[in-house]
């Protein structure tokens, strides 16, 4: 009997894996999914019961109330805002933007695929307690307390509990979509010159008539999994000041940047950050760093050149590309997950030609950036 029980056994686990072997090469399904149940829409009046006082502050107010540090929220603060952003090109991760009439602001949502939850031009309730007003240097966010991790460079962090989120974001009723606010180079100096509360970060702008100065920046951390704040120049490369260093794309995926390493288009570029320089990424750390901590933190990899760590520890990069407004900056700042992160720029831009580029304006070290919502095919017009 005791055979016979093995068999069974023995019979059934060919059967599951035989089955788990078929399934794996199963074609992925493309059909349709059963639409999942609509989610609650709230009216103001329905708030009362979350703790709604009755009044909303504006984004801008909201935004006052940072000082130059991370401003833990405890009042009974609301605001409300349209979405303006869409992560459906992959060039926003885990967070989203809102506008009201006085300005935008990011929502740190620590979801992927948020725009199949907050669609575009729909209004969004945010209960602000507890929350934690900060900037990335410079630009307003609101999320979570920030962790104290050595790789977090962040004023806040990602609201990413589904518990957590539900007890401060309320989906209110659909709306037509913003249409961008066009601004001009002095709408966008005097943004510059109020700083954090500058009225323009966060919001739907369109800038016409900006000009590509075939200048970019990046900024690469050969070895991704150590500290590598500023403090951290031993693990920091820049690509920046020198023209495009060969790269034509709007953002590096993983396999382009490995490319281009190898290809040799960055063997200038040197390791350190600031004032501190190294030497560039053809030479080790056993090469510039001296003996001791530093050294010792790259572990096997010390002996190895820091074009070889790179390669090692790869990841997608996000690139900016300056364009310029009159005399004024404007960078574009795309993600290397972003899913035209390989599309070369358009030809008549990258020769010269004006184009008027639609985004969310955001700052970046008291300069204006852009962050692309839509494919560069809808974002970026060429004149």
């Amino acid at each position: 009997m005791k055979k016979i029980y093995i068999a069974l056994a023995f019979a059934l686990l060919s059967l599951v894996s035989c089955r788990s072997l078929v399934e794996e090469w199963q074609p992925v399904f493309t059909g349709k999914y059963a639409n999942p149940e609509t989610s609650k829409i709230y009216s103001e009046s329905d708030l009362r019961d979350m703790g709604f006082s009755g009044t909303f502050t504006t984004i801008s107010a909201l935004k006052a109330l940072y000082k130059n540090a991370p401003y833990a929220i405890n009042s009974n603060i609301w605001i409300k805002g349209q979405v303006t952003t869409s992560d459906v090109s992959g060039n926003l991760y885990r967070e989203i933007y809102i506008q009201d009439e006085t300005g935008g602001i990011d929502l740190k949502l620590g979801k992927s695929s948020l725009y199949s939850e907050y669609k575009i031009g729909q209004w969004l309730y945010v209960s602000c307690a507890d929350l934690v007003l900060g900037a990335y240097n410079g630009m307003p966010q609101l999320g979570a307390e920030a962790d104290n991790t050595s790789t977090n460079e962040y004023e806040t962090s990602y609201i990413d509990v589904q518990t957590v989120i539900d007890q401060h974001v309320f989906k209110g009723p659909y709306a037509e979509p913003l249409k961008p606010l066009v601004v001009s180079e002095q709408d966008i100096k005097n943004a510059i010159s109020k700083g954090f509360t500058g009225e323009l970060w966060g919001k739907l702008v369109t800038v016409p008539g900006l000009l590509y100065k075939k200048e970019i920046f990046a900024l690469f951390y050969p070895n991704p999994n150590m500290p590598h704040k500023s403090g951290n120049p031993e693990n920091r490369v820049f690509l920046s000041d020198n023209g495009t260093w060969g790269i034509t794309t709007w953002a590096l995926t993983k396999s382009r940047y490995i490319s281009n390493i190898y290809e040799g288009l960055w063997d200038a570029a040197e390791v350190g950050s600031g004032a501190t320089r190294y030497g560039p990424i053809t030479g080790a750390p056993a090469d510039y760093l001296k003996p001791g901590k530093i050294l010792d933190s790259f572990g096997f990899d010390s002996h190895s050149s820091y074009k070889d760590i790179m390669a090692n520890y790869a990841t997608a990069n996000y690139v900016s590309h300056y364009f310029v407004l009159g005399k004024t900056d404007v960078q574009v700042r795309t993600s290397g997950y972003a899913k035209f992160a390989d599309e070369r720029l358009d030809e008549r831009i990258l020769n010269g030609s004006a184009c008027d580029i639609t985004g969310i304006l955001t700052v970046y070290d008291g300069s204006a950036q852009f962050t692309l919502i839509d494919e560069p095919s809808v974002s970026v017009i060429v004149k």
